[in-house]
């Protein structure tokens, strides 16, 4: 099974597609995973036959068929323009034609971040806002969202001890980085994995996250 991550330094920052191949092999699930990233990018900018990242794009897709392509949108570009962020989903799922398209709905910032008064909202309603256009946007397509904000929000509200945020309040954390990792995988193969060591988390924090990404998808 070949996958693709396409998005910005969500999904680079700590490497969830690394992750989630780490913890696919574990698993003994056969596939390879690439990914195409630069921060602060929005998916609509890779349709530029001018952009390098358009270029590595045609590059992979010349080389081998992807069954699943995950798209990860700029942090709220989906909240402040949704028709940019449409034609980017609709753009890059014609561009790499998968099997399976996979849209990775991301986290609302957290509280105390600047952005969240600009935008008039809190975390939690950030979450939903995003959530709300993923699915929006899957629809069109007919694809899977990957409700890692969702995962975010509830493991927040019931376990505050765990920092899923870097010190920015916008980017994860190492844990938050296997929250999404953990997530993709039960959105791709339908179940949770049996085992997750390769993550290295702590068994306290593992034992509280497995059962809320379990129960959010």
């Amino acid at each position: 099974m070949n996958i693709l991550f396409i998005g910005n330094s969500y999904t680079y920052v700590h490497n969830v597609p690394g992750l989630f191949e780490k913890l696919a092999n574990e698993n003994e699930k056969n596939i390879t995973v690439d990914s195409v990233t630069k921060g602060a990018r929005k998916l609509y900018e890779n349709l530029d036959p001018a952009d390098e990242k358009h270029g590595e794009i045609i590059s992979l897709t010349a080389q081998k068929e992807y069954d699943v392509l995950i798209l990860q949108e700029q942090s709220y570009l989906g909240i402040t323009d949704y028709q940019s962020f449409e034609k980017g989903v609709l753009g890059l799922n014609k561009l790499v034609s998968p099997k399976k398209t996979v849209l990775y709905a991301t986290w609302g910032r957290k509280e105390g971040c600047p952005l969240l008064q600009t935008l008039g909202l809190n975390s939690e309603e950030m979450f939903l806002a995003l959530e709300m256009v993923y699915l929006q946007a899957a629809k069109t397509i007919q694809a899977d969202v990957s409700p890692v904000g969702r995962c975010f929000n509830e493991i927040t509200k019931q376990y505050g001890d765990i920092d899923l945020y870097s010190p920015d309040l916008s980017h994860q954390s190492y844990i938050g980085s296997c929250v999404a990792a953990i997530c993709h995988y039960k959105t791709v193969f339908g179940e949770m994995p049996a085992t997750c060591a390769s993550l290295e988390l702590d068994a306290g924090v593992y034992q509280k996250i497995f059962p809320i990404i379990k129960d959010s998808i």
